[in-house]
Protein backbone atom coordinates (compact mmCIF):
# COMPACT_ATOMS: atom_id res chain seq x y z
CA UNK A 1 0.00 0.00 0.00
CA UNK A 2 1.31 3.61 -0.92
CA UNK A 3 0.73 5.59 2.16
CA UNK A 4 1.03 9.17 0.37
CA UNK A 5 1.13 12.59 2.94
CA UNK A 6 1.82 15.73 1.12
CA UNK A 7 2.63 18.93 3.05
CA UNK A 8 1.87 22.05 2.19
CA UNK A 9 1.71 25.82 3.59
CA UNK A 10 -1.64 25.66 2.37
CA UNK A 11 -4.46 23.49 0.39
CA UNK A 12 -5.13 26.40 -2.83
CA UNK A 13 -8.31 25.54 -4.68
CA UNK A 14 -6.59 25.08 -8.16
CA UNK A 15 -4.88 21.94 -6.49
CA UNK A 16 -8.00 20.28 -5.99
CA UNK A 17 -8.54 18.68 -9.56
CA UNK A 18 -4.44 17.59 -9.23
CA UNK A 19 -4.90 16.13 -5.58
CA UNK A 20 -7.90 14.17 -6.58
CA UNK A 21 -6.88 12.01 -9.33
CA UNK A 22 -3.36 11.74 -6.99
CA UNK A 23 -6.14 10.18 -4.28
CA UNK A 24 -7.83 7.67 -6.89
CA UNK A 25 -4.10 6.16 -7.29
CA UNK A 26 -2.52 6.46 -3.80
CA UNK A 27 -3.60 6.14 -0.16
CA UNK A 28 -3.40 10.22 0.27
CA UNK A 29 -3.78 12.42 3.17
CA UNK A 30 -2.71 15.84 2.85
CA UNK A 31 -1.79 18.15 5.77
CA UNK A 32 -2.11 22.14 4.98
CA UNK A 33 -1.34 25.21 7.18
CA UNK A 34 -3.48 27.82 7.92
CA UNK A 35 -4.18 30.29 4.86
CA UNK A 36 -2.89 33.40 5.51
CA UNK A 37 -2.55 35.13 1.79
CA UNK A 38 -5.13 35.83 -0.77
CA UNK A 39 -4.97 32.33 -2.25
CA UNK A 40 -8.40 30.46 -1.96
CA UNK A 41 -8.04 26.98 0.29
CA UNK A 42 -10.47 24.22 0.75
CA UNK A 43 -10.75 21.42 2.33
CA UNK A 44 -11.74 17.77 1.07
CA UNK A 45 -12.00 14.18 3.02
CA UNK A 46 -8.71 13.70 2.28
CA UNK A 47 -6.85 16.87 3.89
CA UNK A 48 -6.68 17.83 7.48
CA UNK A 49 -5.45 21.23 9.04
CA UNK A 50 -1.57 21.44 10.79
CA UNK A 51 -0.74 24.06 13.43
CA UNK A 52 1.23 26.96 11.87
CA UNK A 53 3.34 29.83 13.37
CA UNK A 54 3.78 33.10 10.84
CA UNK A 55 7.10 34.95 12.04
CA UNK A 56 7.18 37.46 8.82
CA UNK A 57 5.64 39.27 6.09
CA UNK A 58 6.69 36.58 3.62
CA UNK A 59 4.28 33.97 2.49
CA UNK A 60 7.01 31.58 3.49
CA UNK A 61 7.97 33.14 6.62
CA UNK A 62 6.51 30.13 8.80
CA UNK A 63 6.96 26.75 10.64
CA UNK A 64 4.89 23.98 9.98
CA UNK A 65 4.00 21.25 12.64
CA UNK A 66 3.03 18.37 10.88
CA UNK A 67 5.03 15.60 12.67
CA UNK A 68 2.48 14.59 15.00
CA UNK A 69 0.24 13.54 11.93
CA UNK A 70 3.07 11.87 9.99
CA UNK A 71 3.84 9.83 13.49
CA UNK A 72 0.24 8.65 13.55
CA UNK A 73 -0.48 8.05 10.13
CA UNK A 74 3.03 6.57 9.16
CA UNK A 75 3.23 7.20 5.89
CA UNK A 76 5.53 5.37 2.92
CA UNK A 77 6.29 8.57 1.60
CA UNK A 78 6.11 12.34 2.72
CA UNK A 79 6.05 15.01 -0.13
CA UNK A 80 6.58 18.55 1.62
CA UNK A 81 6.62 21.89 -0.08
CA UNK A 82 9.76 23.41 0.43
CA UNK A 83 10.83 26.95 0.77
CA UNK A 84 14.22 28.25 3.50
CA UNK A 85 11.87 30.37 5.25
CA UNK A 86 9.96 27.09 6.33
CA UNK A 87 12.55 26.92 9.20
CA UNK A 88 11.77 23.69 10.74
CA UNK A 89 11.59 21.89 7.51
CA UNK A 90 14.88 20.45 8.38
CA UNK A 91 13.71 18.76 11.31
CA UNK A 92 10.45 17.30 10.09
CA UNK A 93 12.70 15.78 6.92
CA UNK A 94 14.99 14.37 9.28
CA UNK A 95 12.61 13.03 12.16
CA UNK A 96 10.76 11.45 8.91
CA UNK A 97 14.49 9.67 7.59
CA UNK A 98 15.20 8.56 11.42
CA UNK A 99 11.94 6.38 11.30
CA UNK A 100 12.00 5.33 7.85
CA UNK A 101 9.83 7.23 6.13
CA UNK A 102 11.09 8.43 2.19
CA UNK A 103 10.92 12.12 2.27
CA UNK A 104 10.71 14.05 -1.15
CA UNK A 105 10.35 18.03 -1.59
CA UNK A 106 8.73 19.43 -3.88
CA UNK A 107 9.48 23.08 -5.77
CA UNK A 108 10.71 25.11 -7.85
CA UNK A 109 14.27 23.71 -6.52
CA UNK A 110 15.81 27.29 -6.20
CA UNK A 111 15.20 31.31 -5.79
CA UNK A 112 14.45 31.93 -10.07
CA UNK A 113 14.77 35.37 -9.14
CA UNK A 114 18.07 35.86 -7.67
CA UNK A 115 19.14 32.28 -9.54
CA UNK A 116 21.27 29.51 -8.48
CA UNK A 117 24.79 29.45 -7.28
CA UNK A 118 25.96 26.74 -4.97
CA UNK A 119 29.97 27.48 -5.39
CA UNK A 120 29.16 30.97 -3.69
CA UNK A 121 26.26 31.65 -2.23
CA UNK A 122 25.20 30.35 1.42
CA UNK A 123 21.19 30.01 1.30
CA UNK A 124 22.12 28.18 -2.16
CA UNK A 125 24.88 25.89 -0.71
CA UNK A 126 22.11 24.92 2.00
CA UNK A 127 19.45 25.00 -0.24
CA UNK A 128 21.75 22.34 -2.32
CA UNK A 129 22.27 20.34 1.17
CA UNK A 130 19.01 20.03 1.88
CA UNK A 131 17.80 19.11 -1.94
CA UNK A 132 20.50 16.15 -1.65
CA UNK A 133 19.20 15.07 2.12
CA UNK A 134 15.69 14.22 0.19
CA UNK A 135 15.16 10.92 -1.30
CA UNK A 136 13.98 12.66 -4.51
CA UNK A 137 12.90 15.95 -5.17
CA UNK A 138 10.07 17.31 -8.03
CA UNK A 139 10.04 20.07 -9.71
CA UNK A 140 7.35 22.02 -11.97
CA UNK A 141 9.23 22.12 -15.14
CA UNK A 142 12.21 20.34 -17.09
CA UNK A 143 13.96 23.84 -17.34
CA UNK A 144 14.59 23.98 -13.93
CA UNK A 145 15.50 19.61 -13.87
CA UNK A 146 18.18 20.65 -16.63
CA UNK A 147 19.44 23.49 -14.03
CA UNK A 148 19.85 20.80 -11.00
CA UNK A 149 21.24 17.97 -12.61
CA UNK A 150 24.15 19.63 -12.67
CA UNK A 151 24.56 19.14 -8.90
CA UNK A 152 21.85 16.31 -8.04
CA UNK A 153 21.59 12.96 -9.30
CA UNK A 154 19.24 12.77 -12.45
CA UNK A 155 17.38 9.84 -11.52
CA UNK A 156 16.23 11.48 -8.31
CA UNK A 157 14.72 14.72 -10.26
CA UNK A 158 11.02 14.55 -11.15
CA UNK A 159 8.53 16.64 -13.35
CA UNK A 160 5.24 17.31 -11.93
CA UNK A 161 4.31 20.01 -15.02
CA UNK A 162 2.46 22.37 -12.99
CA UNK A 163 -0.67 22.81 -14.67
CA UNK A 164 -4.76 23.70 -13.83
CA UNK A 165 -7.83 21.60 -14.26
CA UNK A 166 -7.60 21.58 -17.51
CA UNK A 167 -10.28 19.07 -18.21
CA UNK A 168 -12.73 20.95 -16.56
CA UNK A 169 -11.73 24.35 -17.69
CA UNK A 170 -11.68 22.88 -21.43
CA UNK A 171 -15.20 22.00 -20.58
CA UNK A 172 -16.21 25.56 -19.76
CA UNK A 173 -14.74 26.70 -22.78
CA UNK A 174 -16.37 24.67 -25.26
CA UNK A 175 -19.75 25.29 -23.46
CA UNK A 176 -18.91 29.41 -24.08
CA UNK A 177 -18.09 28.47 -27.57
CA UNK A 178 -21.46 27.23 -28.66
CA UNK A 179 -23.14 30.64 -26.60
CA UNK A 180 -20.46 32.74 -29.07
CA UNK A 181 -18.78 35.48 -27.97
CA UNK A 182 -21.45 38.07 -28.53
CA UNK A 183 -23.57 36.88 -26.50
CA UNK A 184 -21.34 36.57 -23.75
CA UNK A 185 -19.91 39.91 -24.44
CA UNK A 186 -23.91 41.23 -24.26
CA UNK A 187 -24.71 39.17 -20.48
CA UNK A 188 -21.48 40.88 -19.23
CA UNK A 189 -22.22 43.94 -20.19
CA UNK A 190 -19.57 44.39 -22.15
CA UNK A 191 -19.38 46.74 -25.24
CA UNK A 192 -15.76 46.99 -26.33
CA UNK A 193 -15.10 45.29 -29.59
CA UNK A 194 -11.74 45.04 -28.41
CA UNK A 195 -10.47 43.77 -24.97
CA UNK A 196 -7.17 43.09 -22.53
CA UNK A 197 -7.29 41.61 -19.17
CA UNK A 198 -5.21 41.57 -15.99
CA UNK A 199 -5.50 38.16 -14.02
CA UNK A 200 -3.34 38.41 -11.05
CA UNK A 201 -3.38 39.98 -7.22
CA UNK A 202 -2.31 43.52 -7.67
CA UNK A 203 0.81 43.87 -6.92
CA UNK A 204 3.13 46.48 -7.54
CA UNK A 205 5.98 43.90 -8.44
CA UNK A 206 3.78 43.32 -11.45
CA UNK A 207 3.65 46.47 -12.53
CA UNK A 208 -0.18 45.89 -13.04
CA UNK A 209 -0.70 50.02 -14.00
CA UNK A 210 1.53 49.93 -17.15
CA UNK A 211 -1.86 48.80 -18.65
CA UNK A 212 -3.14 52.33 -18.24
CA UNK A 213 0.07 53.45 -20.54
CA UNK A 214 -0.96 50.84 -23.23
CA UNK A 215 -4.67 51.87 -23.52
CA UNK A 216 -3.26 55.33 -24.14
CA UNK A 217 -0.94 54.14 -26.53
CA UNK A 218 -3.55 51.80 -28.36
CA UNK A 219 -5.84 54.92 -28.21
CA UNK A 220 -3.32 57.97 -29.55
CA UNK A 221 -1.09 55.52 -31.94
CA UNK A 222 -2.99 52.89 -33.15
CA UNK A 223 -6.17 54.68 -33.04
CA UNK A 224 -7.75 51.15 -31.17
CA UNK A 225 -10.54 51.73 -28.04
CA UNK A 226 -10.13 48.82 -26.04
CA UNK A 227 -11.61 47.56 -23.11
CA UNK A 228 -9.54 46.97 -19.76
CA UNK A 229 -10.26 44.55 -17.17
CA UNK A 230 -8.60 43.56 -13.98
CA UNK A 231 -9.42 40.77 -12.48
CA UNK A 232 -7.70 40.60 -8.79
CA UNK A 233 -7.47 42.52 -5.82
CA UNK A 234 -3.98 43.89 -4.02
CA UNK A 235 -2.06 46.81 -3.17
CA UNK A 236 -2.19 48.64 -6.82
CA UNK A 237 -6.18 48.22 -6.81
CA UNK A 238 -6.84 51.86 -5.13
CA UNK A 239 -3.69 53.88 -7.07
CA UNK A 240 -5.00 52.52 -10.76
CA UNK A 241 -8.84 53.12 -9.70
CA UNK A 242 -8.05 56.41 -8.50
CA UNK A 243 -5.68 57.55 -12.16
CA UNK A 244 -8.90 56.10 -13.88
CA UNK A 245 -10.88 58.44 -12.50
CA UNK A 246 -8.51 61.77 -12.81
CA UNK A 247 -8.23 60.66 -16.52
CA UNK A 248 -12.07 60.02 -17.31
CA UNK A 249 -11.30 56.20 -18.78
CA UNK A 250 -14.07 55.08 -16.01
CA UNK A 251 -16.09 53.70 -19.22
CA UNK A 252 -12.96 51.93 -20.83
CA UNK A 253 -11.81 50.24 -17.79
CA UNK A 254 -13.59 47.30 -15.91
CA UNK A 255 -12.27 46.39 -11.74
CA UNK A 256 -14.17 43.03 -11.36
CA UNK A 257 -12.47 42.14 -8.35
CA UNK A 258 -10.98 38.88 -6.76
CA UNK A 259 -13.03 35.81 -8.71
CA UNK A 260 -13.20 32.39 -7.47
CA UNK A 261 -15.51 31.32 -10.03
CA UNK A 262 -13.95 28.90 -12.29
CA UNK A 263 -17.21 30.13 -14.98
CA UNK A 264 -17.20 33.90 -14.72
CA UNK A 265 -13.43 34.23 -14.34
CA UNK A 266 -13.53 31.89 -17.89
CA UNK A 267 -16.45 34.15 -19.41
CA UNK A 268 -13.84 37.32 -19.21
CA UNK A 269 -11.16 35.22 -20.59
CA UNK A 270 -12.86 33.98 -23.37
CA UNK A 271 -14.34 37.43 -24.70
CA UNK A 272 -10.54 38.86 -24.65
CA UNK A 273 -7.90 39.55 -27.06
CA UNK A 274 -5.05 38.67 -24.94
CA UNK A 275 -4.00 39.09 -21.66
CA UNK A 276 -1.62 41.65 -20.73
CA UNK A 277 0.78 41.08 -17.33
CA UNK A 278 3.77 42.90 -17.40
CA UNK A 279 5.43 41.14 -14.29
CA UNK A 280 5.82 37.51 -13.27
CA UNK A 281 3.84 34.99 -14.60
CA UNK A 282 2.71 31.83 -13.48
CA UNK A 283 -0.46 29.36 -13.40
CA UNK A 284 -2.32 32.27 -14.95
CA UNK A 285 -1.04 31.49 -18.41
CA UNK A 286 -1.88 27.92 -18.14
CA UNK A 287 -5.74 29.30 -17.27
CA UNK A 288 -5.31 31.84 -20.15
CA UNK A 289 -4.69 29.34 -22.66
CA UNK A 290 -7.56 27.34 -21.85
CA UNK A 291 -9.95 30.45 -23.01
CA UNK A 292 -8.08 30.37 -26.23
CA UNK A 293 -6.15 33.90 -24.81
CA UNK A 294 -2.62 34.63 -25.93
CA UNK A 295 -0.41 36.11 -23.50
CA UNK A 296 2.21 39.11 -23.44
CA UNK A 297 4.62 39.53 -20.76
CA UNK A 298 8.19 40.76 -20.51
CA UNK A 299 11.62 38.43 -21.08
CA UNK A 300 13.20 38.08 -17.85
CA UNK A 301 16.12 40.69 -17.53
CA UNK A 302 18.15 41.17 -14.73
CA UNK A 303 16.37 39.03 -12.52
CA UNK A 304 12.96 41.08 -13.94
CA UNK A 305 10.02 39.62 -14.13
CA UNK A 306 11.01 36.14 -12.08
CA UNK A 307 8.84 34.03 -13.90
CA UNK A 308 7.15 30.63 -12.29
CA UNK A 309 8.10 27.81 -14.81
CA UNK A 310 5.33 27.66 -16.68
CA UNK A 311 6.55 30.44 -18.54
CA UNK A 312 8.27 27.66 -20.82
CA UNK A 313 4.74 27.26 -22.13
CA UNK A 314 4.46 30.79 -23.62
CA UNK A 315 6.53 30.87 -27.19
CA UNK A 316 6.90 34.17 -28.73
CA UNK A 317 5.06 34.70 -31.62
CA UNK A 318 3.63 31.28 -30.95
CA UNK A 319 1.28 31.49 -27.92
CA UNK A 320 1.73 35.07 -27.38
CA UNK A 321 4.90 37.33 -26.48
CA UNK A 322 7.46 37.51 -24.52
CA UNK A 323 8.96 40.94 -25.16
CA UNK A 324 12.55 41.66 -25.10
CA UNK A 325 11.67 45.69 -24.77
CA UNK A 326 10.13 46.39 -21.28
CA UNK A 327 7.81 49.35 -22.22
CA UNK A 328 4.11 50.02 -22.53
CA UNK A 329 4.95 50.88 -26.32
CA UNK A 330 6.29 47.36 -26.67
CA UNK A 331 3.64 46.22 -25.47
CA UNK A 332 1.06 47.85 -27.48
CA UNK A 333 2.94 46.84 -30.33
CA UNK A 334 2.12 43.65 -29.89
CA UNK A 335 -1.53 43.98 -29.11
CA UNK A 336 -1.82 45.79 -32.17
CA UNK A 337 -0.43 43.40 -34.05
CA UNK A 338 -2.18 40.67 -32.97
CA UNK A 339 -5.82 42.94 -33.17
CA UNK A 340 -4.47 43.90 -36.93
CA UNK A 341 -3.99 40.05 -38.21
CA UNK A 342 -6.28 37.86 -38.39
CA UNK A 343 -4.33 34.76 -39.48
CA UNK A 344 -1.70 35.53 -36.53
CA UNK A 345 -4.88 35.39 -34.46
CA UNK A 346 -6.21 31.65 -35.30
CA UNK A 347 -2.28 30.49 -35.19
CA UNK A 348 -2.04 31.69 -31.23
CA UNK A 349 -4.91 29.56 -31.14
CA UNK A 350 -4.44 26.27 -32.52
CA UNK A 351 -0.73 26.28 -31.23
CA UNK A 352 -3.00 26.87 -27.65
CA UNK A 353 -4.83 24.36 -27.77
CA UNK A 354 -1.90 22.35 -28.70
CA UNK A 355 -0.14 23.21 -25.48
CA UNK A 356 -3.36 22.43 -23.66
CA UNK A 357 -4.01 19.11 -24.63
CA UNK A 358 0.03 18.06 -24.92
CA UNK A 359 2.61 20.01 -22.45
CA UNK A 360 0.25 20.31 -19.51
CA UNK A 361 -2.69 18.01 -19.60
CA UNK A 362 -3.66 17.63 -15.89
CA UNK A 363 -2.69 13.67 -16.13
CA UNK A 364 0.52 15.01 -17.03
CA UNK A 365 1.32 16.43 -13.50
CA UNK A 366 -0.31 13.98 -11.65
CA UNK A 367 1.75 11.21 -13.51
CA UNK A 368 4.96 13.06 -12.70
CA UNK A 369 4.04 13.03 -8.84
CA UNK A 370 3.27 8.92 -10.01
CA UNK A 371 6.49 8.38 -11.63
CA UNK A 372 8.45 10.08 -8.10
CA UNK A 373 5.70 7.59 -6.11
CA UNK A 374 6.98 4.09 -7.99
CA UNK A 375 10.81 5.16 -7.84
CA UNK A 376 10.58 5.29 -4.01
CA UNK A 377 8.19 2.43 -3.50
CA UNK A 378 7.90 -0.01 -6.51
CA UNK A 379 4.68 -2.22 -6.62
CA UNK A 380 0.70 -1.84 -6.28
CA UNK A 381 -1.09 0.85 -5.83
CA UNK A 382 -3.98 1.35 -2.96
CA UNK A 383 -7.03 3.07 -3.84
CA UNK A 384 -8.60 4.02 -0.86
CA UNK A 385 -7.83 7.70 1.60
CA UNK A 386 -6.09 7.43 4.59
Amino acid sequence: MKKVIIVDRVFPDYRKAVFDSLSEKVNLKVLSGKNNSGIKSISTIYSEIIPTIKYGKKETAILLFPLLKILKYLPKIVICDFALGFLNLPFILLACKFVGIRFVFWSHGYNRKAGFEPERKWKDKYRLFLLKLADANILYGEPDKALLKKYLSGEKLFVAQNTVDTPKLTRIREDLEKEGKQKVKTKLKIGHVYNIIFVSRLLALKQPELLINVYEILKCKYNKIVGVHYVGDGEMLQIIKREVDLKSYNNDFYFHGAIHNDYLNGELLFVSDIMVNPGYLGLSINHAFCFDCPVVTFKEKNGFPAHSPEIEYLINNETGFVLEEHSPEAIALSINTLLSNDALKENFKCNIRQTVKTVFPLEKMVDGIIDCIDYLQPGTNSYTCI
